[in-house]
């Protein structure tokens, strides 16, 4: 099986989400001082490439370590739905993948967003999911929904609700990278750490493609 990395690298002091911590990464200890190297990292919850716990807008909704391994890992589809900036991700553009749109499905969009990372308009600029859209992906009653966005919607909290509560409890894994080198069908693998009550955890997301 070839993996196809689809994960941001992290870097001291690289932008995060607006109001969210920075990342700083820094030595701690050397080998040329303490025999070994040891680095301090500060971050928030959902820095770089990550996945929404159900409790990140839920009150009651799982936390991260309460939420099953297998909803981060299977089979997954990608849907290709190019959007220049600030566009908006409508019905009519899932309408062409229902047959993907099964309840269990895993399933990551790919804007071409992904190509913005780093850059000052990611995190402002962004495609933008509808509430009707993430409304019809709620019924659905898909599995995962990743993307290569910051957030799926500049309505972030109303979004987030109709996706996460329940009956929906879809994972949303976010700022995915590389979307373009994959087939529409692969395997996708992105496991949270086990943050006890967690709302959220950075991942190394991978595609493992046959």
């Amino acid at each position: 099986m070839k993996f196809i990395d689809l994960s941001h690298p992290f870097r001291d002091g690289q932008t995060s989400f607006p109001g969210d911590p920075p990342l700083r990464i820094a030595p701690h200890a050397t080998i040329e001082k303490d025999r070994c190297n040891v680095s301090r990292i500060a971050m928030g919850s959902h820095q770089g490439t990550h996945l929404d716990a159900l409790y990140h807008f839920v009150p009651d909704g799982k936390r991260i370590d309460q939420m099953p391994l297998d909803w981060f890992c299977g089979p997954a589809t990608l849907l290709r739905i190019p959007k220049p900036a600030r566009a908006e991700i409508t019905v009519a553009d899932l309408k062409p993948f229902e047959d993907r749109l099964v309840p269990g499905a895993r399933v990551i969009y790919e804007t071409g967003w992904h190509r913005h990372y780093g850059q000052a308009d990611y995190f402002t600029d962004f495609p933008s999911l509808t509430q009707e859209a993430a409304a019809y992906l709620a019924g659905r009653r898909i599995r995962l929904l990743g993307m290569d966005t910051p957030t799926p919607s500049r309505d972030y909290f109303e979004v987030h609700h109709l996706l996460q509560q329940e009956p929906a409890e879809i994972v949303i894994v976010e700022s995915l990278a590389n979307l373009d080198a994959l087939p529409e069908h692969f395997l996708f693998i992105g496991f949270p750490l086990p943050f006890e009550g967690g709302d959220g955890s950075p991942i190394r997301a991978v595609a493992g493609i046959e």
